[in-house]
């Protein structure tokens, strides 16, 4: 893929992720890969996060919000990861450390981004802990993939706290509809 294509491939990612539903594509080792992201609203109730992310995990932030060459679109500066290690997970299977992606305002530097999705995201600040809910991406940390959020709030009811509400919610959050539109390629 040219430099161009990926340019407009991560304007669209970032449409696509503000609007929370939609098509990426990411290339990794001469691999392409076309999924769905049908079903993954940014923002909402928490039992709408709760039915629409596949992960949802208290992480502590390990390092800064920064570009990250390897994320999806990361020719747009609208991007950015946070490193973080997962404390306790509630929905999905983690691996110990991943990246979290976010859409901010653009032209912003390392540690002075400003979130640009939904009034249920922060920027995460190392050392910190936070809820964190994953729609698209891969949970297991694997090289060339990106996980992107859709809610990060502060742990305010503490780890054991967060851990056992939103076990609640996602107990009693709605079946995720059925997603027939996700293909691999």
């Amino acid at each position: 893929m040219s430099v161009k294509t990926w340019a407009v491939a991560g304007t669209a990612v970032a449409a696509v992720l503000a609007g929370g539903a939609g098509w990426y594509v990411w290339e990794s080792s001469g691999e392409s890969h076309t999924e769905s992201l049908c079903g993954s609203p940014t923002g909402g109730t928490d039992a709408e996060v709760a039915t629409g992310a596949q992960g949802i995990a208290v992480v502590e932030a390990a390092g800064e919000a920064a570009h990250d060459p390897q994320a999806v679109g990361a020719e747009n500066p609208e991007l950015v990861t946070t490193p973080v290690r997962i404390v306790e997970s509630m929905k999905g299977d983690f691996a110990p450390v991943i990246g979290v992606s976010q859409r901010v305002e653009p032209g912003g530097t390392p540690g002075s981004f400003e979130v640009a999705t939904s009034n249920r995201e922060v920027m995460m600040q190392p050392g910190q802990r936070y809820v964190v809910a994953i729609g698209p991406g891969d949970l297991e940390a694997r090289p060339g993939t990106t996980t992107f959020s859709t809610l990060i709030e502060p742990a305010r009811r503490g780890t054991a706290g967060e851990a056992d509400y939103w076990r609640g919610v996602i107990a009693k959050a709605p079946p995720k509809p059925v997603c027939d539109d996700t293909i691999t390629q």
